[in-house]
């Protein structure tokens, strides 16, 4: 770090953050908070409060920002929410310096509209700023509390590879990753299977089913640890409801004997440290405009994110409460378009599941929500329980004909009209619409998208149509895999041929025929066959 980064983080006022949940239990510490991943009642972690250190630094947001690189702001970020007695301030930088060792590069699309390049880590998506960070706090807390730790991972497709390459070297971390069968990329799957091939600590289970049931069972089995007279008949439903499975007394005790030895964590979304990482982007972005004058100092920016779970749009809000200046966001689905619907009508809709080009987002039921309502709640006064349960059993069941508002769950008008003035949404419920943007932005600004970050551009350019965002407003499209992930969207926009930057790994990954990787058994929507699966890889000798 140089002298200024390193008398900043000296001087940044840390208490001892704690974190409470979604459904009113006990707060956490931080390391309670990273190791448990999901609250004994099903909640998801949330800040008790966000540090208003950086507003507190005069000029911290005009002119020191753009001078530090991106493990310096990664490393006072982390900061606030990290107490020093748990890792001090040496080691917390060597661990931001040792996982953000990539560039975000910004590109141009017109004078207000930026590309962020979230594709260049080593597995080339987003989900590596967060997955690097998380790797190495969890390594942290294995090492401190001399226990290892066994993580269970679902994934839509990018999540599963860049958890799995960043807890790769572990010694004390086992990471087993369930992704829907199907429902991933070949360059994905492939990218899984050769994670697994190099490393022992490593598993991956194809599923039959989509990414809500890997979800499900990934958050089910974290439920289980707690089991008792109270809970029981509670999860018994859940696993019936949400996995259409049902077990008796008996198996699900058994069940819960066995979890209960194997120290599962998570490092999905539903792990508030996969959220507080991605909040590195976003001040980085902001960083860059700022460097190059392409805004002026305080000037406020919109992000718009290509959305599935919901969880990298939850890390902008945290960003925005720390102080960083975002005006709004946009976000972009696609066809299993739930979250448009939520936000920009306030119900809840029948979707059937829709496999699309781009699968991180396709997702029904987004863990997310659950944390965007109790932020919307606090923000607004609203002090009365959501029955998120009941919410996340309507939103797999509801009928074709049939809309549920959200004020069902006690969502007030002023909460709903909140998020509507942050949050713009637009879905685009076609994949050639997506090949045609793509297509577009390539000839006119010699710039390769992929389907995931078109999502968003789209998002962008029918927001500002609508006039729901002044023309002249700065806007940042995040986009968050690379294009080499994607042949078949490329090949459908007739760009397999052009000439773009290639990812070094995924150029070489292209040239292995994925006949002659070892791919696992498919597994069914079975909890109890999973959890043997991953007891029986956690126990094996290595």
């Amino acid at each position: 770090m140089n002298t200024q980064a390193q008398e900043l983080l000296k001087a940044l006022p840390v208490d001892r953050p704690r974190f409470g949940d979604t459904r009113g239990g006990a707060p956490a510490t931080f390391f309670e908070s990273i190791s448990a991943g999901l609250s004994a009642n099903g909640g998801l972690f949330m800040p008790e409060k966000f540090p208003q250190a950086f507003k507190n630094i005069p000029d911290f947001f005009t002119t020191i920002l753009p001078t530090l690189t991106i493990p310096e702001i990664a490393t006072l970020v982390h900061r606030v929410f990290i107490p020093r007695e748990d890792i001090n301030d040496e080691e917390l930088s060597r661990m931001m310096h040792e996982a953000y060792n990539f560039e975000i590069p910004l590109e141009k699309l017109d004078d207000h509209t930026f590309v962020a390049r979230l594709d260049q880590g080593p597995t080339a998506s987003f989900k590596d700023l967060a997955a690097r960070s998380i790797a190495r706090l969890l390594d942290t807390w294995s090492e401190v509390h001399h226990k290892p730790l066994n993580i269970v991972v679902a994934t839509s497709g990018d999540t599963g590879v860049a958890i799995a390459d960043a807890f790769g070297k572990a010694q004390n971390i086992t990471v087993t990753v369930m992704y829907p069968e199907g429902g991933v990329s070949e360059v994905q799957e492939k990218q899984m299977l050769r994670v697994q091939e190099r490393n022992s600590n490593i598993q991956v289970i194809p599923v039959l089913g989509n990414f809500d049931n890997c979800q499900d069972i990934a958050k089910i089995l974290q439920l289980t640890r707690e089991l008792d007279v109270h809970n029981k008949a509670g999860i018994k439903e859940q696993i019936s409801y949400k996995l259409k499975q049902e077990i008796s007394d008996a198996e699900l005790e058994k069940l819960s004997e066995d979890v209960k030895t194997l120290n599962l964590s998570s490092a999905n979304s539903i792990n508030i440290w996969r959220l507080i990482p991605q909040m590195v982007q976003y001040f980085v972005s902001y960083a860059h405009l700022l460097k190059t004058n392409e805004i002026k100092a305080d000037e406020t920016v919109c992000f718009a994110i290509p959305t599935g779970n919901v969880g990298h749009m939850m890390a902008g809000l945290f960003a925005q409460e720390l102080g960083l200046p975002i005006s709004k966001f946009i976000i972009g689905t696609n066809a299993n378009n739930v979250m448009a619907n939520i936000i920009g009508s306030g119900v809840i809709k029948h979707k059937e599941f829709t496999n699309t080009s781009a699968p991180s987002m396709d997702i029904l039921d987004p863990s997310n929500l659950e944390r965007l309502l109790y932020f919307t709640a606090q923000k607004t006064g609203h002090t009365d329980p959501i029955p998120y349960e009941q919410m996340k059993k309507d939103i797999k069941n509801v009928s074709p004909v049939e809309d549920i508002p959200l004020s069902k769950y006690g969502v007030t008008p002023e909460m709903l009209q909140y998020l509507q003035q942050l949050i713009w949404s637009e879905d685009t419920e076609t994949d050639d619409e997506l090949y045609a943007m793509m297509s577009y932005q390539y000839q006119k600004n010699n710039i390769m998208l992929e389907p995931h970050g078109v999502s968003a551009l789209i998002a962008t350019i029918r927001t500002r149509e609508k006039k729901a965002l002044a023309h002249e407003a700065t806007v940042v499209v995040f986009e968050t895999a690379h294009p080499d992930k994607f042949p078949s969207a490329l090949t459908a926009s007739f760009l397999e041929n052009t000439t773009y930057n290639h990812h070094p790994e995924l150029e070489a990954l292209r040239k292995l025929k994925k006949e002659n990787m070892h791919k696992p058994e498919v597994c069914a929507v079975d909890i109890i066959k999973i959890a043997q699966k991953i007891k029986e890889f956690t126990t094996k000798e290595r």
